[in-house]
């Protein structure tokens, strides 16, 4: 995260994802990198609003799965934006699942989470029943 008053640049955006999807893995999601009143929208979660509630989401969704991880593809940032291309392996329900995902991600000037969408292959999605 930046210092207070100053603008992340487009490669810290794009370590701040990196780092938050390999956390993400590990079962770590940490509140300081969405800003507080953040939307966050996905398939899986639907819409969820406020920091405290994605962080709770979030944790919620990688408990739902026997396995959950994402490994980024491909991490491109501008100044508002950050899109990551990501590759999902899931186990639901005792069926392997691989899927693609696409993050698109609106920022504030410090690099926290503003806006979040999530989209995943649709076909993945109907293998666990989403």
């Amino acid at each position: 995260m930046a210092e207070t008053g100053s603008r992340v640049t487009r490669e810290q955006k794009v370590q701040m994802a990196r780092k938050a999807l390999e956390d993400a893995n590990a079962g770590r999601f940490s509140a300081d990198g969405w800003a507080q009143d953040a939307v966050f929208r996905s398939p899986l979660l639907g819409e969820v609003k406020g920091r405290e509630a994605i962080i709770a989401a979030l944790k919620r969704q990688r408990d739902a799965f026997e396995e959950f991880s994402q490994e980024a593809h491909a991490v491109l940032a501008d100044d508002d934006h950050v899109v990551a291309l990501v590759n999902v392996n899931a186990r639901s329900k005792g069926q392997d699942v691989k899927a693609q995902q696409v993050i698109v991600i609106h920022t504030t000037d410090r690099g926290q989470i503003k806006e979040f969408w999530s989209m995943f292959d649709t076909d993945a999605l109907k293998k666990i029943g989403r």
